[in-house]
């Protein structure tokens, strides 16, 4: 109030469950003439409480979709009346021991794996590509906090190579039709399974070693136990095509580099 008080206390209260927007259904497509609507030509920023609805094109290709939602501040967002989800890009706060890769193995230290510190802890939400029509496609997003919707954006995910990391101790059984006649001292060999998005093939191995390599994708290394014919064995069973199999067998690599030693193979791969 401007000027004075109000007394409150005898006043009847009631709890309601839900948005009003919710209870109106304005999310649905069928109310995109629902009077609760105000067109605009430039829609409010950074207010708190409000929500936005705006037709969108399909982006282009069969590539995953992703909703980048970096400029809003927490809420609710629709596609054609499907529920994409709650969106929070809340920021990480900023912390010096911050480090580029991360590695749980070792010692526990709550400092050891510190990542994207300064950064949205979530920016991009998943959009299943069947949820969009050929055209006529509605965005609604109800805002809480306040942010800038012009700067909402579909993004696409453009996988151009594939990476695999896999030990020869690596769990290789299918739960779902476990034989329970397989023994410890008989275990099945562990495999790697590489897949080239849709329309894409494995046209090149940029890495392999079976041995033991370290690293993460993009930055394998060879170490002191390594195959020489680990780049061959993997170019025969993958190259040119969408996906493949390798086995971590004898079968597979024949002579044994390093006996005794609990081998891993490493590859990465380049889709086109």
């Amino acid at each position: 109030m401007q000027n004075g008080t109000m007394d409150l206390s005898s006043n009847n209260w009631a709890y309601k469950i839900g948005l009003e927007g919710e209870h109106y259904r304005l999310f649905k497509p069928d109310q995109g003439n629902n009077q609760r609507w105000r067109p605009q030509s430039e829609p409010p920023k950074h207010q708190p409480l409000t929500w936005y609805k705006v037709n969108v094109d399909v982006p282009q290709g069969d590539d995953p979709v992703g909703l980048d939602m970096q400029s809003m501040g927490k809420g609710l967002v629709w596609l054609n009346g499907n529920a994409i989800g709650r969106y929070w890009p809340r920021t990480s706060p900023t912390d010096d021991r911050c480090t580029p890769s991360c590695d749980y193995r070792g010692k526990f230290s709550p400092n050891k794996c510190r990542a994207g510190c300064g950064k949205p802890t979530q920016r991009w939400y998943h959009v299943p590509r069947s949820w969009f029509h050929p055209s006529g496609n509605t965005l609604v997003v109800f805002e809480e906090q306040g942010g800038d919707p012009t700067k909402i954006t579909f993004s696409r995910r453009v996988a151009t190579s594939v990476c695999s990391f896999v030990s020869e101790n690596y769990p290789s059984i299918d739960l779902e039709s476990w034989d329970k006649s397989i023994s410890d001292e008989n275990p099945l060999a562990a495999k790697v399974q590489l897949s080239c998005p849709k329309g894409k093939n494995i046209s090149s191995i940029k890495f392999a070693s079976f041995g033991d390599p370290s690293g993460t994708c993009r930055s394998y290394q060879q170490g002191s136990c390594h195959h020489p014919d680990s780049l061959s064995v993997v170019e025969k069973a993958c190259l040119n095509i969408n996906s493949c199999t390798v086995s971590l067998s004898d079968e597979g690599f024949g002579e044994d580099p390093c006996p005794g030693v609990t081998k891993t193979l490493a590859i990465e791969a380049d889709c086109s």
